[in-house]
């Protein structure tokens, strides 16, 4: 099914051309665009072809990525494979309408996992851990993607658009204890784009939906009860069992609900070659995890006030492209434990609610510079790229188990950079090759336990899994160094089509290694695509 939908878009889209392919590289048709990059639709009128043959640009592509080693975050498998599939497209249909979109599947497997059970711990207000490591297990996910956007010009410079992307995914622990996880994401979008004079205002309405949900179960011995750290931050929460009746039992299906409204709205001029221009994006994010229902409990609840700003100044000719991208990420997260008691009233058992407690809290800032140059230009084809960028994030979290409480402050910088150096040859064919490197270290806090005061004999303390609380750590600081190379090849097959073959191998060696269970991960890709 999927391949099918594959080869229904590639014959449709080159059946829409109508006109030779005299373009190199998707990716270099676009660059020159940076309004594509923002979350407004409506930006995609800002898209003018260079000639008739860039009206419709598409890339579909079909590939497999392996990851070997055990410097990994906790959730990865220290030998995993990747099967991935893509297509994208920009088509301008008209003097008024631009059209984008494209699709994905990822079929991922890998031996050997344990830790999280989210597929997308990084976005979770909590996790939920396994507690040992001799559980670790087979683990296969699936994940479906499709998105499209349309923006029109309805005349004096002003533009309206819409976007809508669906995802949703599945994954399954082989081992127990086990766990089955299904997951969805819609993402809806609408804006409105102003243009006079080289000016460019615009604002967008942004909301997402998003749901992952779990369910618990155990088939081999029955006479065995299996444990989970449900961490709120920094490896600090409650201990729970599979035969329990809270955060991780196994009578049902517990889905985790994100919520997000939000706004975006963006600025910029252009004169010439020079164009500047910038997006500042908040929203405010609201869930739960549980069944919001008179039968099943509803445990936990978050909210979120997210803010963004990235901007970019640009300088662009006919053959040289050069750009400075920055960027700006604060998310400040509450979490909230939800206290409640099982009541009976005549024969009938209800869930009576009472106070909500603060369980965690998270501060998180990014900061991310980058320098890109192109030169070269000549069809599309950078003959020379290079990139250079820096990112910085912060993170301070307070994790409560009341009258208990952690503090965890973690930060890590990491410089990357990548040149490409691409050669066009006798019969229309490209050759690139791609070399990159990378250096990181952090520092920080992992721990500092104390409590709101004295105890009382009642108060259970906190469940602790400190191996993997350094694990953790020593995964996000430790200084490492990586590097990576690549070589491309692409060719026409008739007039329409370009056929490209894809290699790149990276290695990263890590430093002052104690905790996690190696100091090294090799990384490996293969993809082959088309272009048309």
């Amino acid at each position: 099914m999927k391949r099918s939908v594959l080869v229904i878009i590639i014959l449709l889209s080159v059946g829409l051309r109508g006109v030779a392919l005299s373009w190199l590289d998707y990716d270099m048709v676009l660059a020159p665009w940076p309004w594509l990059a923002t979350d407004n639709p409506a930006a995609l009128v800002t898209y003018q072809p260079a000639d008739s043959s860039q009206r419709l640009v598409a890339d579909a592509a079909v590939g497999m990525v392996t990851g070997h080693g055990h410097l990994a975050p906790l959730e990865a498998s220290p030998h995993e494979w990747n099967v991935k599939g893509t297509a994208r497209a920009v088509f301008r249909s008209s003097s008024r309408v631009v059209m984008r979109g494209g699709m994905d599947y990822h079929h991922r497997w890998g031996s050997d996992a344990c830790g999280s059970v989210w597929m997308e711990p990084g976005q979770m207000p909590f996790d939920i851990v396994e507690y040992t490591d001799s559980t670790r297990g087979n683990i296969r996910q699936e994940r479906y993607g499709l998105n499209g956007a349309v923006g029109v010009s309805v005349g004096r410079g002003l533009s309206l658009g819409g976007r809508f992307a669906y995802a949703s995914g599945s994954s399954t622990k082989q081992k127990d204890p086990r766990h089955t996880n299904s997951l969805m994401e819609l993402d809806v979008r609408a804006g409105v784009m102003w243009q006079h004079s080289g000016w460019v205002v615009g604002a967008a309405y942004l909301l997402r939906r998003f749901t992952e949900a779990v369910q618990f179960r155990t088939y081999g011995r029955t006479d065995r009860t299996y444990g989970y750290l449900v961490d709120f931050g920094a490896t600090y929460g409650r201990s729970e069992t599979t035969d329990g009746k809270g955060y991780t039992s196994s009578d049902n299906e517990k889905p985790l609900l994100d919520m997000r409204h939000g706004l975006a709205i963006e600025a910029g001029y252009h004169r010439g070659i020079y164009s500047v221009g910038g997006e500042w994006r908040w929203h405010h994010r609201t869930g739960h995890y549980g069944v919001q229902s008179p039968s099943f409990v509803d445990f936990n609840k978050h909210h979120a006030d997210c803010w963004s700003l990235a901007g970019w100044l640009q300088r662009s000719t006919a053959d040289n492209l050069f750009k400075i991208n920055f960027n700006w990420t604060h998310e400040n997260l509450r979490d909230y434990e939800r206290t409640y008691a099982i009541v009976s009233r005549e024969g009938v058992s209800d869930i009576e609610y009472f106070d909500d407690r603060l369980s965690g809290k998270r501060q998180s800032y990014s900061y991310r510079v980058s320098l890109q140059a192109h030169w070269g230009i000549e069809r599309s084809l950078a003959a020379w790229q290079a990139r250079v960028q820096v990112d910085y994030r912060n993170d301070d979290v307070t994790s409560v188990v009341y009258p208990y409480y952690r503090l965890q402050r973690v930060h890590a910088t990491s410089v990357s950079a990548d040149v490409v150096r691409s050669w066009l040859v006798a019969g229309d064919r490209v050759w690139s090759l791609v070399a990159g490197a990378l250096w990181s270290r952090g520092g920080g806090t992992p721990a500092a336990d104390s409590t709101f005061g004295t105890p009382a004999d009642g108060n259970t303390p906190p469940a602790l899994l400190t191996e993997t609380l350094m694990r953790r750590h020593e995964w996000l600081v430790a200084p490492r160094l990586g590097a990576s190379l690549g070589v491309r090849h692409s060719f026409p097959v008739g007039k329409y089509v370009r056929i490209y073959a894809d290699a790149r191998y990276g290695y990263t060696h890590a430093w002052n290694i104690e905790y996690c269970r190696g100091n090294h991960r090799h990384r490996a890709s293969l993809a082959v695509g088309c272009q048309f």
